[in-house]
């Protein structure tokens, strides 16, 4: 027998500068208890919700939930989650996630809504176990659901007290298995037109990240595997990260693209965000984005990659009416999935002559001032119009769409679509050349990735070395990388940790079980000032200290 609570809200929803399209978007209780833990392993902390929400705070109405630096108190995204839309047996249907999410925890068995009270937010980091972590000790539980593990014996399956539960060599795992499949989680109050049917979809979202790569520090990564449960096919389907990056003081933002990365991202509209007091930023501010690392996938095996990014605005912010809020129409959401505005009219280039149709919003480079940007203007054609003047754009209240689908792409039942993506900021020398290193930075992702996310440290041999062994790391002096390679002659526990001159550490490089061999790291320490560090390899009984130095 299903078991649900009301949570009800009581929130004085005063307009601020973090307005949401629906001022009652509380005013709807859904059945499931929202609930949220908070990942922060590096150098952001961010929100997950239970409703497949990320980057909102759900303890404070209308907050932000994405903080950079942590600790800091200045936010760059408001909330982001991955919705769904797609046609059954002719009738639209959507799976939202924006600013409340659709999905409650469970799964879906014979077409029916499941759950227990083992469905639930888990999270686990580095250093935990079964007696100190509940969610440690029952990550089997999950195992079936797809909650990753490091399969530590190599035998491909889950051994408590053998592999460990969350991602491997990651600092913090979240994980937690969803559905869309109870009706009374669905309502046109979610924040991206809500409402329908439920499409039975069935999301295992895993969020982690790294605290021993310096080029990592500044990212949060996260899959999510969509699984159609439904009896019937989704037709024509889209999926969309619908996010709304308010970047500090949200009412001076621009956005912009980069197709070949895969990236969306936003940035300031000039040099000084807000006053640099309170959540805002001040002189040179960062830029922040989501890279798709994997997209949805047509039934041949090719990957889609983007197929749009968009954008629409904060109702009460004016603008074209096309622009705006989906306003609790499903139809407009599946619109901006599309790459289209919410009434079906396309986007026009205003830097062509004439303006053509795209689907990809300000694609052009911020800081060397060329293609379309925000500072070339827009133009707000609506009603199907496929010309109009080009205007100019004035920096406000942004949300952005980062969509990957086709009008052929059919999800059969059973099938499933895995999306991995980042979110990752940067700041450079001012608002522009953050948009710069924030590019830059999603090189050093896609090279992880790219790795199978095969994080620092490197097995270079099996064969059992004669005793344990820490090398001079080379170059040294270097900049601003280095190789670090040592051997272990015994299974076991092991850490590799840097150490700044006054003894402070600076980054653990490794802290996990190791089988004997010799490894390398290939250590990067762009985001670390010239000077001189240690670096010290620790196991059971052994323990070796080397200098090196580091010269920009």
């Amino acid at each position: 027998m299903k078991t649900f609570f009301i949570l009800f809200f009581s929130f004085s929803l005063a307009l601020s500068s973090f307005a949401r399209p629906k001022e009652n978007f509380f005013s709807n209780p859904y059945s499931v208890v929202k609930a949220q833990v908070t990942t922060n392993a590096n150098n952001i902390a961010s929100k997950v919700w239970n409703t497949g929400v990320f980057d909102q705070d759900l303890s404070v109405s209308n907050t932000p939930g994405f903080e950079w630096p942590k600790g800091a108190g200045k936010f760059a995204i408001f909330t982001a989650g991955l919705s769904t839309g797609a046609y059954v047996n002719g009738g639209l249907r959507l799976a939202s996630v924006s600013y409340n999410g659709e999905y409650a925890p469970g799964y879906v068995l014979n077409g029916v809504f499941t759950t227990n009270s083992s469905f639930k937010l888990y999270k686990v980091s580095r250093g935990d176990n079964a007696g100190n972590n509940p969610d440690y000790a029952n990550w089997g539980l999950m195992v079936p659901y797809g909650a990753p593990f490091d399969d530590v014996n190599g035998n491909g399956v889950y051994d408590a007290g053998v592999d460990k539960p969350g991602v491997k060599s990651a600092a913090q795992t979240v994980f937690v298995c969803l559905t869309d499949a109870d009706s009374t989680s669905h309502s046109a109050s979610e924040g991206f037109s809500g409402g329908t049917s439920p499409l039975k979809a069935e999301m295992r979202l895993t969020v982690w990240s790294y605290d021993n790569v310096a080029s990592l520090n500044d990212v949060q990564f996260l899959k999510m595997q969509i699984i159609n449960k439904n009896s019937s096919a989704w037709d024509s389907t889209y999926f969309g990260l619908v996010t709304d990056p308010d970047l500090g003081d949200a009412s001076d933002d621009f956005i912009g693209c980069d197709i070949t990365r895969n990236l969306g991202y936003c940035y300031n509209a000039d040099n000084t965000d807000g006053t640099g007091s309170g959540t805002s930023y001040g002189a040179n501010p960062p830029a922040v984005g989501f890279r798709m690392l994997k997209s949805a996938k047509l039934s041949g095996g090719s990957e889609l990659g983007i197929t749009s990014l968009n954008y629409f605005t904060n109702s009460g912010s004016g603008g074209p009416t096309c622009e705006q809020d989906p306003s609790g129409a499903p139809v407009n959401a599946y619109n901006y999935l599309k790459g289209l505005k919410r009434d079906g009219t396309p986007f026009l280039n205003a830097a062509l002559t004439p303006p053509q149709i795209t689907k990809f919003c300000f694609t052009g480079d911020p800081e060397t001032g060329t293609g379309w940007t925000e500072y070339t203007g827009i133009i707000k054609n609506c009603g199907g119009a496929t010309t109009g003047t080009v205007e100019a754009s004035s920096p406000g209240d942004r949300r952005l769409i980062i969509a990957s689908g086709a009008g052929n792409l059919k999800v059969n039942p059973l099938d499933t679509q895995t999306f991995v993506v980042a979110q990752l900021i940067a700041r450079g020398s001012n608002n522009k050349n953050s948009v710069t290193k924030l590019k830059q930075m999603c090189d050093t992702v896609q090279a992880a990735y790219a790795g199978n996310f095969v994080i620092g440290v490197n097995n270079i041999s099996t064969d059992v070395p004669e005793k344990y062994s820490l090398h001079q790391n080379y170059p040294n002096p270097f900049n601003p990388s280095t190789k670090i390679m040592f051997d272990i002659n015994k299974s076991g526990f092991v850490s590799l940790t840097v150490f700044d001159i006054t003894g402070k550490e600076v980054t653990k490089l490794v802290s996990q079980n190791l089988a004997a061999g010799t490894y390398d790291y290939d250590f990067n320490a762009a985001g670390l000032p010239s000077g001189i560090y240690f670096y010290k390899l620790e196991t059971a009984g052994y323990s070796e200290v080397k200098k090196m130095t580091l010269i920009k």
